[in-house]
């Protein structure tokens, strides 16, 4: 039994340790680039949308969905902290298909989509859909973030379906490949404004949806749109 529990500590602290840099990183980071593929940023998650993708996770990567529950709140505040960070998302458009389609809970739905399109509309964010009509992704292409500090130094954060699920990249010759990928995939995005047009086209049919669901009326329209 204690060679069990030792196993599980040792497995949590070799995760840990990866998420926990990215995680300080982030917080003293004066530029963050994220490219998260198909999936909204973890850093870009309501509460509840983070909840229950880590508590999905946990089927299959316990340690990894533990760790990321707990770092959660503080990657979230990194977009609010007194003096933000540049932060650019490049986002599949394959996450609004999915909350159009098929998205079970309309509630939730409707609040991450409404915390996505304020998100977006904050000065130091921005928000672009990388559409599947692009041009195929240049290899590694893979999730991952690139902070850059205060002193100009570049670090990448690569997702990975090794047992950490986080590889860390500080070699300037590697980096330059993920800055020039993520440039690629910048070029290829819808603009800002085009992107944020397309986050309200799919807000007010699901705010419909959870007004219909609660039994009260719409809520009041969008404010308008920046650009």
């Amino acid at each position: 039994m204690n060679g069990r529990r030792h196993t599980t500590v040792d497995r949590l602290d070799s995760v840990r340790a990866p998420a926990l840099a990215r995680c300080v990183a982030e917080e003293a980071a004066v530029t963050i680039r994220c490219y998260s593929g198909p999936n909204l940023p973890e850093m870009l998650m309501t509460p509840t949308v983070a909840r229950l993708m880590w508590e999905w996770r946990a089927g299959y990567q316990p340690a990894l969905a533990a760790v990321g529950a707990e770092l959660s709140p503080r990657r979230r505040a990194v977009l609010k902290r007194a003096s933000p960070p540049r932060l650019v998302f490049v986002v599949g458009e394959e996450t609004l298909t999915r909350f159009e389609a098929r998205n079970p809970d309309p509630d939730t739905a409707a609040e991450q989509l409404r915390s996505l399109r304020d998100d977006a509309c904050d000065r130091h964010v921005s928000v672009l859909l990388h559409p599947l009509t692009a041009p195929a992704l240049p290899w590694p292409a893979g999730r991952f973030t690139v902070t850059t500090g205060a002193d100009g130094r570049h670090t990448a954060f690569v997702e990975t379906l090794g047992p950490s699920g986080l590889l860390i990249v500080r070699d300037p010759e590697h980096i330059e490949v993920y800055l020039t990928i993520f440039a690629a995939l910048r070029r290829d995005s819808v603009s800002e404004d085009a992107s944020l047009v397309r986050i309200a086209e799919t807000l007010p049919a699901r705010q419909t949806a959870a007004a219909t669901v609660s039994g009260d009326r719409p809520g009041t329209p969008m404010r308008t749109v920046r650009g």
